[in-house]
């Protein structure tokens, strides 16, 4: 019957929509125990589907530094418009009534003493965010594509 083969190509459609939208990522590093642990492997969306959030996880583009730098994962903590956190503020000497930039926004990790984060850069560009960790997603033995090695920056790196 034709169904048969119509049926293959949706499946195959949709698989390769997936793709396109949702990514494996490597964690490396300690910086977002305990949420996140080295060597755990998290999906997440590709950004222009899901926006950051404060309380998010996040995988993003580092700042600029050594060429072949690995993608990171941290924790959104402020958006455009929010106040600094006590923390960056703290560590940058931004003004108490500091606000997040339009168009950036500010991250850290769960593990402050293994973290290099928004209290070293200060607010990065929304732009570098790459896509935003789905909850709850913990994968075994699923390989991490070409490019997908992030990390936590783990080592303080």
């Amino acid at each position: 019957m034709l169904m048969v083969p119509v049926a293959a190509a949706g499946f195959a459609a949709l698989l390769f929509l997936l793709r396109l939208t949702v990514s494996v990522l490597l964690v490396s590093g300690p910086s977002m125990t305990p949420a996140l642990r080295h060597g755990q492997r998290v999906l997440f969306v590709r950004r222009g589907l899901v926006r950051p959030r404060v309380g998010r996880i996040v995988v993003l583009r580092p700042p600029p530094g050594p060429a072949g730098r690995p993608l990171l994962v941290k924790r959104v903590v402020a958006l455009a418009g929010d106040p600094v956190p006590p923390e960056v503020r703290e560590a940058t000497g931004a003004a108490p009534d500091a606000v997040v930039p339009p168009g950036r926004l500010m991250v850290l990790g769960d593990n402050p003493p293994f973290s290099t984060d928004s209290r070293l850069w200060g607010a990065l560009p929304v732009s570098d965010v790459v896509g935003v960790v789905l909850e709850g997603t913990r994968l075994r033995g699923a390989a991490a594509g070409p490019g997908l090695r992030g990390r936590g920056c783990g080592g303080r790196g």
